[in-house]
This record gives C-alpha cells, structure tokens and sequence, in this order.
C-alpha cells in the first residue's frame, strides 16, 4: 500500500530519515507508532482508479510511503491510495511543526547540560540522520537565531508596556500630590 507526497523542504525530508527506516526500493515504511505515522494513515484517501493529485511544486521533493497493515487501514488494500493536495499541505505544515518541537526540546535539553550550541546542533544533526547538515550547522542556527529575536522582541515589549504603566502611575502620584499642596 504505497501512497506519494512532495515535501516541500529538503531539511524535512532528511527528517523522514529519523522517522522511519526505508524499504528496497527506497520507500518510506510508515509504521503507527510514530505521531507523523499516525497522521499520514488517518489522512490517506482511497479510489477505485488510479487518482493523479500531484501537482509538482517548487523545489518539492517527491516521495512515496509505505502505509502499514493496520485496523485503521483494513480496506486499503482494495484501493489506490491518495493524498488531496490539501492533505499534502497539511502534512507538510505537520511535520515542520514536529521537527520544530524535537529541535527546540533537543536544543533546551542540550542547554540544561551545560553543552555550546555547536555542540548540540551537530549531536542534533547526527542523531536524526540529517548527515548532509554536518558541516552546516547555519540553517539551524539561524532558525533559533530568528527565534531568540522575536522572544526577545516580546520580552521588550512587554517592558516597554510595564514602563510605560508604571511612568503613568507615577506621574498620576505627583499631580495628586501637587493638588493637594496647592491649597
């Protein structure tokens, strides 16, 4: 039972590689102990003819899973098996959502052990089989680059506000103050 996506990002689908082993042929075999496993077999379609939804996308990347014999999947079998391209959307946003999630988890683990951020990221790239990033640790760099600065914009932010609050307070004091020295 094999079904085909595109994944958009390279990064993602060397991602794969960490979430499920390959068959012969070089397909993904998706097994339903993983949650990306699960969310491809509940969103699997099935057709009676053969369905051609892939549309090619830009710098997408093709690739086909092995969907497992499963209860969910009992009648697979007797079908073609689909994914809409809004499905493939949505499993794309999903599994930028979990490499997200097991990247910032991996890198605060890392950080609690008192390890360097190149330390971690390459522990990182080497764990989840993303061999190809060894040498360029700037793609995950940057994106937790670009994450400490907008945490740090919010945090700004909301000093700014609390300042800003408390200067009111404060000069709301004074003229209460100089109302009442007036007399």
């Amino acid at each position: 039972m094999i079904a085909k996506i595109f994944i958009k990002k390279e990064l993602h689908k060397s991602y794969l590689n960490f979430l499920f082993e390959k068959d012969q042929n070089q397909n993904y075999k998706v097994t339903r102990l993983t949650d990306f496993g699960k969310l491809l077999t509940s969103l699997v379609r099935y057709s009676k003819t053969p369905v051609t939804t892939l549309k090619r996308q830009p710098n997408a990347i093709f690739t086909s899973f092995v969907l497992p014999a499963s209860r969910p999947l009992a009648n697979a079998g007797n079908y073609y098996l689909y994914f809409t391209a809004e499905d493939q959307e949505k499993i794309n946003d999903y599994l930028d959502a979990i490499f997200n999630i097991d990247f910032d988890r991996y890198y605060l683990n890392g950080k609690r052990t008192e390890l360097q951020q190149q330390e971690i990221i390459q522990t990182f790239i080497l764990s989840r089989k993303l061999t190809q990033y060894i040498g360029d640790n700037e793609t995950l760099k940057k994106r937790h680059y670009r994450e400490d600065i907008k945490l740090l914009k919010k945090y700004t932010d909301l000093l700014i506000t609390k300042a800003y609050d408390r200067n009111n307070r404060i000069k709301e004091a004074g003229n209460l103050t100089n109302r009442l020295t007036v007399k």
